[in-house]
């Protein structure tokens, strides 16, 4: 498969199962995921894509002139528009106190859904659950104002969540929340989950068949190496 075949192809599985064949793959790891419980748009959210990274605040007001607010907004825009899809935003809230408000809401989701984004993760808030259009969100709040929202820089290396995210990283999140895929370990993953899922749905039928005990479940792991 083509790198974007396989993208579309891992939109079928969860985020914690893509991250157990992925650890198949190159063994155990705590980096390379977020780490902060998110809020998520809803129950059933799951998106796959390529990242674009910005960073912004919403404390205070930005000590910038009206046409270097509008110059940095427009060009986060472009950049937004523009790449390989499917795109997900990973915005850092670099204020002193991220989250006193929220970019993301029903118009810029509609905005980013325009612009072929998929979704969004974010350290920042989120409001306008209600009213999101099906735009993903993984953020680290939940409120009702704007603040002072104002995009600080595009196309950097962030931390949302505790997870870094360089531009360009192939992303994979659902409710649970999100991962980098690294690209050297793309073209196996496929093949990687369905060997997991043969493995996890056999354990799951000796769990579940008649007169499992401590014995069935050893005999099973010793089985398996």
């Amino acid at each position: 498969m083509t790198p974007d075949a396989i993208l579309d192809h891992l939109q079928q599985f969860d985020t914690p199962t893509v991250w157990n064949a992925l650890t198949k793959l190159r063994g155990h790891s705590t980096e390379g995921l977020t780490l902060a419980p998110p809020v998520v748009s809803h129950p059933g959210l799951r998106m796959v894509g390529r990242a674009v990274t910005a960073t912004m605040t919403s404390d205070r007001p930005a000590a910038m002139s009206q046409a270097e607010k509008d110059a940095i907004r427009f060009a986060y825009y472009r950049m937004a528009g523009q790449g390989a899809g499917p795109r997900i935003v990973a915005m850092q809230d670099v204020g002193e106190r991220a989250g006193l408000g929220a970019i993301w809401g029903e118009v810029h989701a509609a905005i980013h859904l325009g612009l072929g984004c998929a979704g969004v993760i974010t350290n920042g808030a989120v409001r306008d659950l209600d009213a999101l259009g099906g735009f993903g969100v993984l953020a680290g709040s939940v409120c009702l104002g704007n603040g002072f929202t104002q995009i600080r820089s595009i196309g950097e290396p962030v931390e949302v969540l505790g997870l870094r995210v360089r531009p360009g990283d192939i992303l994979h999140a659902d409710r649970h929340g999100a991962m980098t895929i690294p690209p050297e370990y793309l073209a196996a993953l496929p093949d990687a989950i369905e060997r997991l899922l043969a493995q996890e749905k056999a354990m799951i039928d000796t769990a579940r068949a008649p007169g499992f005990d401590a014995e069935a479940l050893i005999a099973f792991w010793g089985s398996q190496r």
